[in-house]
């Protein structure tokens, strides 16, 4: 097969969306440049799949420095190459750090090289990360705890931005809960620092980013592998550059203090996964034959599972009933949700004294009134 077969873009063209319904005005890319005009600015999580598709949007504007930020040593060397292939006017301002966002010192290196600008798409992101104490812990630490500075006012830095999730709507995993208690945490910074500006986004599915059920699909396809996929399970799906432009909308001066969600008429339906799959075997022109619980390919299967993994919704909101709901101005594309907090931050962080799943479990069923785990799933799928 030829590398084309791989185009992960070319496969989100065809399946997800042939544009951007989440393009920004002339007049909002305007105030995005202006505001980005000889700014510092650290992205962390810089080599991941929205990162990456978000830093490449950073080469458009004129910033005195910016710093990139990864764990990923291989991930973040490899955007290196990329930027200097395709920015090298640029690369002479561009920092990159491989460190991990848990050992870092924020405060520090804030104030030492004067960031005017924090956007941080760091983030476990897999429901299937609470099959382990040991990941729940990491997970927490990560999405919740260790994002912010811990000092609020800190000469020089105008904005915050760390990325959220649908699955933060109603959590019924641990991975949405530890999104939602980061917007809770934006919300208290923003409480305590009036003029510091504060925003996200929860993001539906990005198609095709890295540990994606669509690139797992992709992949196997091409590689000839068995593998598994969900029945019964819809998703709201965008593309990368989608994600890259709802980020940027987050920006805007009037999304200070705000979630900012994609709207349900331009995301319309949610997809099928197996629908999207069938799409993709079609795309890629293979023979295939659907019997019983499996897809026959040539020499390989795809297995059929209609069980879910742990935490696993069948389908994704995107906003709960109580929230205060507005919207952009001359903007169709979008809400505009406040941030708010409704969790008692200073219980949530002790939970590193538990020994047990179920003990985390329980404790935040005790704490976050909307968090609903869901019963009877597997711990891990012998096929997905």
């Amino acid at each position: 097969m030829t590398k084309d077969l791989k185009n992960y873009k070319l496969h989100e063209k065809k399946i997800i969306s042939s544009y951007d319904r989440f393009s920004l005005s002339n007049s909002q890319y305007n105030e995005i440049k202006k505001d980005f005009k000889k700014s510092k600015t650290i992205i962390i999580g810089a080599a991941g799949s929205i990162g990456k598709e978000f830093t490449f949007r950073m080469m458009d504007f004129d910033f005195r420095e910016l710093y990139l930020m990864d764990k990923d040593e291989n991930q973040l060397t490899d955007l290196n190459r990329e930027l200097v292939r395709d920015h090298r006017k640029k690369i002479k301002k561009i920092n990159f750090i491989c460190a991990d966002l848990n050992i870092f010192n924020l405060d520090e290196f804030f104030i030492k090289n004067k960031i005017s600008h924090y956007l941080n798409f760091a983030a476990v992101k897999h429901v299937r990360s609470e099959e382990n104490l040991h990941s729940i812990h990491y997970m927490l630490m990560t999405n919740s705890k260790n994002f912010l500075p811990k000092t609020t006012k800190i000469n020089n830095l105008k904005k915050i931005f760390s990325i959220s999730t649908d699955k933060a709507v109603h959590p019924s995993s641990l991975l949405g809960v530890s999104k939602k208690i980061m917007e809770e945490k934006l919300y208290e910074i923003k409480k305590k620092n009036s003029k510091l500006f504060v925003s996200t986004t929860r993001f539906a599915n990005v198609s095709f980013s890295n540990g994606s059920i669509l690139k797992l699909i992709i992949d196997n396809l091409i590689s000839k592998k068995d593998f598994g996929i969900p029945l019964n399970i819809n998703r709201f799906f965008i593309t990368h550059k989608e994600a890259s432009s709802l980020c940027l909308k987050s920006l805007l001066k009037e999304c200070d203090g705000h979630i900012i969600v994609p709207k349900h008429h331009i995301l319309g339906k949610g997809k099928s996964i197996y629908d999207l799959c069938i799409k993709i075997i079609k795309n890629l022109k293979l023979k295939f034959k659907i019997i019983g619980k499996k897809i026959h390919m040539n020499n390989f299967f795809i297995y059929l599972e209609k069980r879910k993994i742990v935490g696993q919704k069948s389908f994704e909101l995107l906003y709960e009933k109580n929230e205060s709901i507005s919207f952009l101005e001359k903007d169709n594309s979008v809400y505009k949700i406040k941030l708010k907090n409704n969790i008692n931050l200073k219980k949530i962080f002790k939970i590193e004294k538990f020994k047990s799943i179920s003990e985390i479990k329980n404790f935040f069923k005790k704490n976050i009134s909307s968090y609903k785990p869901l019963k009877s799933n597997l711990k891990i799928s012998k096929n997905i």
